[in-house]
């Protein structure tokens, strides 16, 4: 490890002074202090206010870059490429399902397999993120490689509904939560100034998985079997999750005391944001799911349909890139207010799209924009920890209560799609990110009331 990347005795002490740490030594450092005041002291002289008068400790240096933090950054992009890029790419799934394997199911049975995973995703990370805080990466990011291998191994061999729903979407939806978590709260402890770019980088590694990996089922779909088409993604993901747990791990150390941090929702700005965030993740992945089949329906073909999830995950690779370059000079919170707000217009947009063009126009414009929502949360996030070792449990927590909207926000949409078409599952998606966006607004003028200013 390499000098800038180390934890200096004074950066240390930072740490340990934070409200969090101070806690944990409270009934020592009482008794130390009866043993200090002599009989007659009186509490509150000028003795005791000296006490309080110490010398602050230094603010902790992050390195900023440097060979180990860019081989991190690596690392983190590669373990979203494999989780959430895999997820981006469920809208094949959605469509050969419907068409090949379950075609005695329906739209919003088909979304429960997608919804559970997501919903496992952000409920794993519940726990995987104390773990992290606790224990280091790499003793929950390895077991997390395998098991997702194994969930695809697994899925291939499917043939019934109920062994996809445990295979992939609950098997898949833990291990990909156990491998997010990790990769973002570890960027947190290297990267300060630069941490929304840093963040953007990563994230857009599930843009990259979001292209290629629905290219590669579609096509490998087209000259094979299903069983052979997953298997191909199990080997793939074997070799990329190998340099994942090489390259991610911990610079900070570990930190003490309880599992959970409940005093976290204490914090005004944090419960907002966290329902903010609850509310758009309710309604961002309708479009995900069912433009594919949106496409069908305005005469599209199967084949068009598929790369029209690679458009929107393409575009979403330079959407989560470039406003995390921007957020870090203009403001990590200002940008994600922005954001949310033209992903919710673009939504309420497609009510309007009738031709194959327009749904084109509208997939590649939704999927720079949506990409900005996700890649600025965890950026936002780490602002607000007060410490960074407390990271991936504040993020952990704030992903447990959003996998209630992951579980259920697409299969209200298929639902309300079965039974009242594309207009009620859309203005569900819209008013969710709607609603979103005013808690985010909230939490943004909470945090800093004034107007122009850069947070």
């Amino acid at each position: 490890m390499t000098k800038a990347d180390s934890i200096t005795s004074r950066e240390l002490e930072t740490l340990n002074n934070t409200p969090q740490a101070r806690s944990e030594k409270d009934l020592g450092n009482l008794a130390a202090a009866n043993t200090d005041i002599g009989e007659g002291t009186i509490v509150g002289d000028d003795t005791a206010i000296d006490t309080e008068k110490q010398e602050a400790p230094p603010e902790i240096t992050f390195p900023e870059g440097g060979l180990q933090a860019w081989l991190i950054v690596l690392g983190a992009a590669i373990s979203m490429f494999c989780s959430f890029g895999y997820v981006n790419a469920f809208g094949v799934y959605e469509s050969y399902y419907l068409s090949v394997v379950l075609r005695n199911k329906t739209a919003d049975d088909i979304a429960w397999i997608g919804s559970i995973q997501i919903a496992f995703i952000f409920g794993s990370g519940l726990f995987a993120g104390s773990i992290f805080d606790r224990y280091g990466a790499r003793i929950i990011i390895i077991p997390a490689s395998v098991l997702l291998v194994a969930s695809i191994m697994l899925t291939s061999v499917c043939k019934e509904y109920y062994q996809f729903l445990l295979c992939q979407g609950i098997l898949g939806g833990v291990s990909q939560g156990a491998l997010y978590t990790p990769a973002i709260g570890v960027i947190g402890q290297y990267f300060n100034k630069k941490r929304a770019a840093a963040m953007g980088l990563v994230v857009a590694g599930s843009s990259l998985g979001g292209v290629i990996l629905p290219i590669m089922l579609a096509n490998l779909l087209e000259r094979t079997t299903f069983g052979w088409t997953v298997r191909s993604i199990g080997f793939l993901f074997t070799g990329l999750l190998l340099i994942t747990c090489c390259t991610v791990v911990e610079r900070l150390p570990h930190r003490k005391g309880t599992f959970f941090l409940p005093e976290a929702f204490r914090n005004i700005t944090y419960s907002l944001f966290v329902a903010a965030f609850f509310f758009i993740l309710w309604g961002l992945f309708t479009p995900f799911f069912f433009i594919p089949t949106y496409a069908l329906n305005l005469g599209m073909s199967h084949s068009m349909s598929i790369y029209l999830v690679s458009i929107l995950n393409g575009l979403s690779f330079p959407g989560r890139v470039l406003p995390g370059i921007l957020a870090d000079k203009l403001g990590r919170m200002n940008c994600m207010i922005i954001t949310p707000v033209i992903t919710s217009i673009l939504i309420w947009c497609w009510l309007a799209i009738n031709s194959a063009t327009g749904l084109i126009v509208l997939t590649a414009f939704f999927g720079f924009w949506s990409g900005s929502v996700i890649s600025l949360f965890p950026a936002v996030m780490a602002q607000i920890v007060p410490n960074p070792r407390e990271m991936g449990t504040y993020i952990g927590m704030a992903m447990g209560i959003s996998g209630i909207a992951g579980l259920t926000g697409s299969p209200i949409a298929g639902a309300l799609l079965t039974n009242y078409g594309y207009t009620a599952a859309i203005s569900f998606s819209g008013a969710c990110m709607a609603v979103g966006t005013l808690f985010l607004v909230v939490a943004r003028f909470h945090y800093d009331p004034r107007v122009f200013v850069i947070v």
